[in-house]
């Protein structure tokens, strides 16, 4: 699994590698029960400081798509996600908030969103089949 980071992305790095990690495992790159590549070899493919990835795993670890086993690695969890629904659902609310706001400043007509909605989810089924 390759994680890439783009430093002149104004989006925290962490949160870079959560998407990444997050993404991977909706794809189905990432299965039920795989090792996640090691901290110290994802701060060095996508040169960051390894405090930096392992804030990302943690806050993976919380949203509760892995799980660390002492002494072996860090791995995708067999149930997917802990958080209740409702724990979901908020988390969601607050992208897509963050997400009517930069299209109210781009000044992009809400049916252009939902457009772009309906083809990222199309082809992230697409990713999923393959």
């Amino acid at each position: 699994m390759i994680i890439t980071v783009d430093l002149s992305n104004p989006k925290p790095t962490y949160l870079q590698i959560v998407e990444g990690v997050r993404r991977a495992i909706a794809t189905g790159a990432l299965k039920p029960g795989d090792r996640l590549p090691t901290i110290r070899d994802v701060a060095v493919q996508a040169r960051v400081n390894r405090n930096t990835v392992s804030r990302a795993y943690l806050e993976l670890e919380h949203q509760g798509l892995v799980r660390p086993r002492q002494g072996s690695g860090v791995y995708v969890t067999d149930d997917g996600p802990t958080l209740e629904r409702e724990e979901r659902i908020r988390l969601l609310k607050r992208l897509t908030d963050d997400l009517v706001v930069e299209a109210f400043h781009h000044r992009i007509p809400t049916e252009e969103v939902v457009q772009l909605l309906q083809e990222s989810a199309a082809e992230l089924g697409k990713e999923t089949e393959s």
